[in-house]
């Protein structure tokens, strides 16, 4: 299947750089991982010789599926006389320049370590002279593989090329492993080799970063600081990927995998390796010459000639910006792999939402260009022709077009209705674009005057975590929105329908962030600002992926972002009882710290799966949150909270989610924190709760110990409540709101 089938499997070191110019502190003979004693998890299985001798058939040369720095790596098929899985067995050559350091540590690492995008240790052997590890097989081979290397399939069938799309989600995969690994770990792991390579696909083409052989943890132990930020280390790598400002100061940093990621996404853009010798001197860079062109914004002279006609503007632009920001010089400079992750969802995003769209935008937009490579250009409408004469990017569709696509609004396509609305599924194009029809029952100021809202604010913003506006309708007495359709609908009915399954705890969170993403978007846009003005689960749409997204933008204000955060605007009340801030609800006063409120009752709703305004029986309490500030005070928080999540939380993730939670929720706005802080907030709770959750399935003896029967101790009235860098303890917390709600 060729030489370079699988990275991790197939380690390609042949080019890798060696550079020790200076002597660092922390020599290459330490441990990456923890010095002393190899103290391995029980995940991590030992296999004695003859099992890996029987699995290869005796190291069978017709069963080798790749060599290289590492030695050869065979397919192999492990019997335990129950089941039978494929693997890659990876043997260590005599003659190697790797050698017991990096065996060591990559099963220390890995079998500490699991994550979707992380390519899974099954084992090791050890049985003198061999030296040898054992993996998942992972079918598909390397992304350097598919992308530029002349490869056939086993049945002789020639490789098709990788889409955009499946561009996309392969860089976005191996960039949540290394966010998982830089953020999502009690040791913060640089991995060191990050390259096309070592980046594996499945049979589903699902990305997972391999090869840890030179990883190094940042860990107290490895600086003089408790904040370690770096390592300081000889200089290891692959030539073309290198970090120039760690290959100059010998000083490894998480950044370092960023800078070599950049070079990856390059990789991804243009179909190349990062260093070809046999093409003219302007061109064996690759860093060198797609730069200079993307600088030129003349991305079609680089990219990929078989991606031709499949790219979108939007897309491709926020993609080739990505891949430069990497490559700052500048280590500061460059983005997180946190938010490398975020640009390339909203890449993602914006590449799907035009995919979906440009049957529909074709027809409703005469005239749309064409720029060379056959991309398509986003095309701005000129004014509505509706009485209101708002300006709007989006296309205007006829009622008959409407009448159409809900079968003349068919009772049977009803999604939900209220007082003000009908929502409707229905299909366009032919019914090859399922969407969400909002339909207004009567055309009135105040509708009109939602409607417009909605329009407004829409056309002023764009993000992967706002539900999406296609277009709209306003022909004689209708006004009916066309926005795309949400396969999972709303929080509110996964958290309160009965016919449900709950959903876990982790989905939950990973929910909670995606909506503070949209709400932190709104409030922090540089070009304009958005205040919500009702945040609540029925305004939360989730996708067939369970992305949320923020929908419903009747009652939002636009604002400029030259306001100060805490500064309110004097309005009518709107909202919806139960969510509203009550300084919002006295004073008729909303600022950006009136959705962190909503938001906080949100969290809490997620929490206990009941709603803020029910009265449940026997309890005496109409709201929630009195409830719930009730139950610290008395101990007995396991009564309010869902009983399918009790022994499912982290407790450390409980006490950090409740307390982001209450902090969202203190009187006095200005004493809240901001939806960039409470997004960094939730972000922690979910690497608590991952973090346990590997534990608990590895077999981490403290960590099942861990697993509480009761919170009722996690969170008391004595806790301290953190707000940025204020305090409080959850007494004087509680004591306030009970004056409130007195």
């Amino acid at each position: 299947m060729g030489e370079t089938l699988h990275a991790l499997m197939y380690p390609d070191h042949s080019n890798q750089a060696g550079v020790s110019s200076i002597d660092s502190p922390h020599g290459e003979s330490e441990h990456a991982i923890d010095d002393g004693a190899v103290k391995l998890e029980k995940s991590c299985r030992f296999f004695p010789l003859h099992e890996i001798l029987i699995a290869t058939k005796d190291f069978d040369d017709a069963l080798v599926v790749g060599t290289g720095g590492f030695g050869k790596v065979y397919k192999g098929i492990i019997d335990d006389g129950t089941t039978t899985t494929v693997v890659a067995i990876k043997r260590l050559n005599a003659e190697s320049t790797q050698g017991a350091e990096e065996f060591w540590t990559e099963v220390k690492l890995l079998s500490k370590l699991r994550h979707t995008h992380l390519v899974s240790l099954i084992g090791y052997c050890n049985e003198w002279p061999e030296m040898i590890l054992v993996y998942e097989y992972i079918a598909r081979g390397t992304l350097a593989n598919l992308l530029y290397k002349a490869s056939r399939e086993e049945s002789g069938k020639s490789i098709s090329h990788l889409t955009w799309e499946q561009r996309l989600n392969i860089c976005l995969g191996a960039a949540r492993g290394l966010d998982y690994l830089h953020n999502g770990t009690k040791q913060r792991i640089i991995h060191r080799d990050v390259k096309s390579t070592n980046i594996l696909l499945d049979e589903n083409l699902v990305a997972k970063v391999s090869d840890f052989g030179l990883s190094k943890c940042i860990t107290s132990h490895t600086t003089t600081t408790t904040t370690a930020t770096h390592v300081s280390t000889n200089v290891k790598g692959t030539i073309g990927y290198l970090d120039p400002d760690y290959f100059f100061t010998n000083r490894l940093t998480k950044k370092s995998d960023v800078y070599a990621f950049g070079v990856v996404l390059l990789e991804v853009l243009c179909g190349r390796p990062p260093v070809d010798t046999r093409l003219e001197e302007e061109q064996i860079s690759l860093i060198l010459w797609a730069q200079m062109y993307i600088r030129k914004g003349k991305l079609d002279r680089i990219i990929d000639p078989s991606l031709n006609g499949e790219t979108t503007p939007h897309s491709l632009k926020c993609f080739a910006e990505l891949a430069s920001k990497c490559l700052h010089t500048q280590p500061k400079e460059r983005p997180t792999m946190s938010e490398v992750v975020e640009s390339l969802e909203i890449a993602l995003v914006s590449h799907e939402r035009k995919g979906r769209l440009q049957g529909t935008i074709a027809k409703a937009f005469q005239g749309i260009k064409l720029v060379p490579k056959g991309m398509n250009r986003w095309w701005r409408a000129g004014k509505g022709s509706g009485s209101n004469g708002l300006i709007t990017h989006f296309p205007r569709f006829s009622l008959a077009e409407i009448r159409a696509a809900t079968n003349d609004f068919n009772e049977g396509l009803l999604i939900s209705l209220d007082g003000f609305f009908s929502l409707y599924e229905g299909c366009m194009m032919g019914g090859t674009i399922v969407v969400a029809i909002k339909r207004f029952k009567l055309k009135t100021a105040r509708s009109l005057q939602e409607f417009s809202a909605e329009i407004q604010v829409q056309s002023l913003t764009r993000h992967p975590n706002i539900v999406t506006l296609i277009g709209f309708c306003d022909e004689k007495h209708e006004l009916i929105l066309v926005y795309e359709y949400m396969v999972n609908g709303t929080l509110e009915t996964h958290l309160h329908e009965t016919e449900n399954d709950p959903v876990f705890w982790k989905k939950r969170i990973e929910i909670c962030i995606d909506i503070a993403r949209g709400l932190e978007y709104l409030h922090t846009n540089v070009e304009q600002q958005v205040i919500h003005r009702d945040i609540k689960p029925s305004n939360i749409f989730l996708d067939d992926k369970w992305v949320a997204k923020v929908a419903a933008f009747e009652h939002s204000i636009p604002i400029t972002a030259s306001i100060p955060t805490d500064q309110g605007f004097e309005t009518g009340v709107c909202g919806t009882l139960g969510y509203i801030d009550p300084e919002s609800y006295f004073y008729g006063k909303f600022t950006r710290k009136a959705d962190v409120y909503s938001f906080g009752v949100v969290l809490l709703e997620v929490l206990c799966a009941k709603k803020p305004c029910i009265r449940e029986p026997n309890t005496g309490e109409n709201s929630l949150l009195p409830r719930f500030y009730g139950c610290i005070k008395s101990g007995t928080i396991d009564t309010v909270i869902d009983p399918y999540l009790i022994g499912k939380i982290a407790p450390e993730c409980f006490r950090h989610y409740v307390n982001t939670a209450l902090s969202c929720l203190v009187m006095g706005s200005i004493r809240r924190p901001s939806m960039v802080d409470v997004l960094c907030s939730l972000q922690s709770s979910l690497q608590l709760q991952e973090a346990w959750e590997n534990s608990i399935e590895m077999g981490d003896e403290l960590s099942m110990a861990d697993v509480p029967d009761s919170y009722n101790n996690v969170v008391s009235v004595d806790s301290e409540l953190k707000i940025g860098e204020q305090s409080l303890l959850i007494s004087d917390f509680v004591r306030s709101w009970s004056t409130i709600m007195e």
